[in-house]
């Protein structure tokens, strides 16, 4: 018995013994064939899915920039009619056309300066001097930026407004006629709340080639007998031109087609600017021919700019870094520039952050403001009014956060493709692509919504949430994929290459190498988007419907009701804007210095 129990057990592992190999070799099959399937489909992925960004890419710039060119020569929606410039001549024939034009230029150039003077200034007391909280200042100037231009707009009514304005209460009675020159109701007013809000842009685009220029430069200027001035005029900045241009161009263009503070400044006084004519023209009885020809003009000047911008970069060398190594030597200011350096400071912060949101805040505590805050009447109704028993509201919370995650999720994954194919595929294709791709940045966003709404509505994407999405993406996956491809720029491809010579496919590369070195961009970029989708009024004034209702466009609602309740809603939309800005300081605002 013991004998025939030892004879099974040999018999058995004889059996295995033989089975084994066959069913080795079948699990070695089976592994190789997985692996040869995973390969090719990493190669697929490879090829086509960087590929399929930038083709999305083009056709969201392609779709409404053709849809409005073509709608402007097209005089009927019902009939189909020969191509015509009647819309054109129509604009042309319009007595208020110069008027809009001119205001429209106005707020433009004006912006572009005053926000060119103070952003240059900002970096250089950040970068270049020896003031103490250099850190904190570099961080605080950036809060605007995440500010809502047309929440800065009412608050600025709120402190400054003619007969109603903190100020003005507070002034008057001592000096009736001393603030009469003080009139936001006008384009002054227009260009001076904007500048305090694109000053962050401007700077944003010169702080990274100040942090990089060699120092010996600006020494040498000064040993050879040169003043301050002379030194910032004749080497500074010649030195940082190309990003000045390039933060210029895009202040320009956007200050100029923005929509939500000439809205609040500007149309109250029937005072006409060229994105105001092309809110009014989609309005009842609609006219899209009309405002697809103001929209096509403003599109061809934009395109002139930005060709004059690339001409006067390439027709000249901008070489702020050396081949010697340096350490940059920050500049020992006298205590009069100490002094002069943090006043400065101290004014930008308070003009465009702490006055307004003060008076904000005392505005959305008051029951009925009349320009005078009295803390013994301090109220949490409008609060209640807006959060709890406003229930356009809740839905326009929703409609916001959905945007803003969706959105944000959908650009930062486009930005990053398109990046990749930039940076690593795409090869002298990348040279036509890129400067593409960049397109939206230098069209407003009131005329990107114009543009889908004409591409659009006959389709069952119209008054939908989802119409608002694709144009939100349309118009600013660019910031995205131009951050994410600065960080890109800085990674040596040696490090993916390792990892394919290691047998890593194309997918696992990017999981394991190239997503985690590009977490910082991906989460500054993501923050950012976030924070323009909770903001963006242009696009969604044109394309919003009952039920798709933004914070911005509830905003504009209760504008007509009572200041307390849009007082209220604006420190919500704060509230988020801020917690965000909170994250980003956290996690990634170096990244946009690049």
């Amino acid at each position: 018995m013991p004998g025939a129990v030892s004879l099974g057990k040999f018999r058995a592992v004889n059996a295995a013994a033989e089975i084994s190999p066959i069913r080795a070799t079948g699990r070695h099959a089976r592994d190789a064939s997985s692996r040869s399937g995973s390969r090719l489909l990493s190669r697929v992925l490879q090829s086509w899915v960087p590929w399929l960004a930038v083709v999305i890419g083009f056709l969201l710039i392609v779709g409404p920039v053709a849809a409005t060119l073509l709608r402007s020569i097209i005089t009927s929606d019902t009939e189909l009619t020969l191509p015509s410039l009647a819309n054109f001549a129509k604009l042309l024939n319009n007595p208020g056309m110069a008027e809009a034009v001119g205001n429209t230029l106005a707020t433009g150039i004006g912006v572009t300066l005053i926000s060119s003077v103070l952003g240059c200034t900002l970096a250089w007391i950040v970068v270049r001097t020896d003031i103490g909280g250099r850190r904190w200042f570099e961080v605080l100037n950036l809060v605007p930026f995440f500010l809502s231009p047309y929440v800065g707009a009412m608050s600025w009514l709120y402190f400054a407004a003619p007969n109603a304005g903190i100020v003005q209460k507070l002034v008057k009675p001592y000096a009736p006629h001393l603030l009469d020159w003080l009139n936001l109701y006008s384009i002054g007013g227009v260009i001076w709340v904007l500048s305090l809000f694109y000053t962050p842009y401007i700077y944003l685009f010169v702080i990274g080639p100040m942090r990089s220029m060699d120092g010996a430069l600006e020494d040498a200027a000064r040993v050879h007998g040169a003043r301050f001035w002379t030194t910032t005029r004749a080497i500074t900045l010649p030195l940082i031109m190309p990003a000045l241009l390039s933060g210029a161009l895009i202040v320009l263009v956007t200050s100029a087609g923005l929509f939500d503070v000439p809205l609040a400044l500007a149309s109250p006084r029937a005072i006409h600017t060229i994105p105001t004519d092309i809110y009014g023209a989609v309005q009842y009885p609609t006219d899209f021919g009309y405002a697809a020809a103001l929209g096509t003009l403003t599109m061809v000047a934009t395109m002139l700019c930005s060709l004059f911008q690339q001409r006067y970069v390439r027709s000249r060398r901008f070489d702020t870094v050396s081949g010697k190594g340096y350490r940059p030597r920050p500049v020992r200011l006298s205590p009069a520039g100490r002094i002069g350096a943090y006043t400065i400071e101290t004014l930008y912060l308070a003009m465009g952050v702490v006055l307004p949101l003060m008076a904000l805040i005392m505005v959305s505590l008051s029951s009925l403001w009349t320009g005078t805050f009295n803390p013994s009447r301090i109220t949490f109704a409008n609060f209640r009014y807006v959060w709890f028993n406003y229930g356009l509201t809740q839905q326009a919370l929703q409609n916001s956060l959905f945007l803003a995650a969706v959105g944000a999720t959908i650009g930062v994954t486009l930005g990053m493709l398109q990046a990749y194919f930039v940076r690593r595929r795409g090869g002298r294709i990348a040279r036509i692509v890129e400067p593409v791709l960049s397109l939206p940045l230098g069209i407003p966003g009131i005329i990107i919504g114009l543009g889908f709404l004409i591409l659009l509505i006959r389709t069952p994407l119209y008054s939908t949430i989802w119409i608002m999405l694709i144009a939100y993406v349309a118009h600013f996956f660019p910031f995205a994929m131009r951050s994410i491809s600065a960080m890109l720029l800085s990674l040596n491809p040696e490090l993916e290459q390792s990892a394919r010579a290691s047998g890593a496919t194309w997918l696992q590369t990017m999981r394991y190498v190239v997503l985690p070195l590009l977490r910082p961009a991906l989460t500054a970029s993501w923050l950012m988007l976030f924070v323009i989708f909770i903001r963006e009024l242009g696009a969604s004034i044109l394309l919003y419907a009952q039920g798709t209702e933004t914070i911005s466009v509830v905003l504009v609602v209760l504008s007509e009701r009572n200041f307390g309740y849009v007082a209220a809603l604006a420190v919500t939309q704060l509230m988020l804007l801020l917690g965000a800005f909170a994250l980003f300081a956290r996690k990634g605002a170096s990244i946009l210095e690049r």
